[in-house]
């Protein structure tokens, strides 16, 4: 097996197993040792250096893996002969995946999401952003003003023109933070993307994508909450973490992803939200989904492409599109091969 495929493979086993650690500490007290068990695991899998597949001739080969006892060694060869874990995907209908990624947003944890979940109904970003803009959470138990206003920072939605850079100013800065990231030990690609990427005339705040081996991502995420740039850590978490630069006040949000979920992470957090949604809507009409880790078929939860933009594009029969085109009105009719 080509190594790049074996490195993916145990990529792929080691996410699904640090989401499911998320999910049983999303469940509460009583699943903590299952949520510290996966996370173990997880890192177990991701640390080694020859495809996982060698391993899982047997249960007692696996189980002779740090971490990896008898209930784990068994979800191993499940995900390896069917590409999926039922325990996870019975997981996944428990927790509001689409609001986990706030467990990364400083003073956040399980019982906050709980209660936007339990009390407020929400169950995705979209819905935290109307409940949001309608006030929903004033008065709730747990979110105080200065939570409130932190959420919006970290959803982008306290930005308004007066707060916005020009584009070479902005680029400036964003090149700036980016040539600190790429120095960061275990960095192996990264990319400015959003408003910056599209070459909007004016720019709220600066996204970086960047790519490096999953044991690093924790240490990645340090080191960039502490770059001399920094006046405040607004989020921080192994896969993202966003900060206030000194000075400016400029929001800097940093994404760590897989090599081969890189591309989905690139177009999704490009935008423009307008181009989004309406390639989610032509996913929608083929049976798929689109998110900012690749395209999924739904019935099956495979994924059908991930790793670059042009594949996404491809993938729809639309040829590539600039970033700075990407404005959703009828680019995509335009771009079609």
């Amino acid at each position: 097996m080509p190594a790049i495929l074996a490195n993916q493979h145990n990529a792929e086993l080691a996410a699904i197993f640090h989401r499911m650690a998320a999910c049983y500490k999303y469940l509460g007290s009583d699943e903590k040792f299952r949520a510290i068990a996966y996370n173990v695991a997880a890192k177990t899998i991701d640390s080694l250096r020859d495809d996982v597949e060698l391993y899982a001739t047997d249960i007692k080969t696996l189980d002779q893996l740090p971490g990896v006892g008898e209930s784990i060694g068994e979800k191993i060869i499940e995900y390896l002969h069917t590409g999926k874990i039922k325990t996870f995907e019975k997981l996944k209908n428990r927790v509001p995946q689409d609001l986990m990624y706030l467990m990364d947003v400083k003073g956040f944890g399980p019982s906050t999401i709980k209660i936007l979940h339990e009390v407020l109904k929400v169950n995705n970003r979209e819905e935290l952003i109307n409940a949001l803009e309608k006030n929903k959470l004033n008065g709730v138990k747990g979110f105080g003003k200065r939570r409130i206003e932190n959420i919006k920072r970290v959803l982008k939605l306290n930005k308004d023109d007066k707060q916005r850079m020009p584009l070479k100013k902005a680029e400036r800065t964003g090149n700036e933070i980016l040539n600190e990231v790429m120095k960061l030990p275990g960095v192996i690609k990264a990319t400015l993307a959003g408003s910056l990427r599209r070459k909007k005339e004016t720019v709220g705040d600066i996204d970086i994508i960047a790519t490096a081996e999953r044991k690093k991502w924790k240490s990645i995420a340090n080191k960039f909450t502490q770059l001399p740039q920094v006046d405040r850590v607004q989020a921080k978490g192994e896969t993202r973490a966003s900060i206030l630069l000194k000075g400016n006040n400029v929001q800097v949000d940093l994404r760590i992803v897989h090599e081969y979920e890189y591309g989905a992470a690139l177009f999704y957090f490009t935008g423009s939200k307008e181009h989004n949604i309406k390639l989610r809507i032509m996913a929608k009409e083929k049976g798929w989904k689109v998110n900012e880790y690749g395209v999924f078929d739904n019935k099956t939860g495979k994924c059908l492409t991930s790793k670059t933009e042009e594949g996404i594009y491809d993938l729809f029969g639309i040829n590539f599109i600039p970033p700075e085109k990407r404005l959703g009105k009828d680019e995509l009719e335009r771009y079609r091969k």
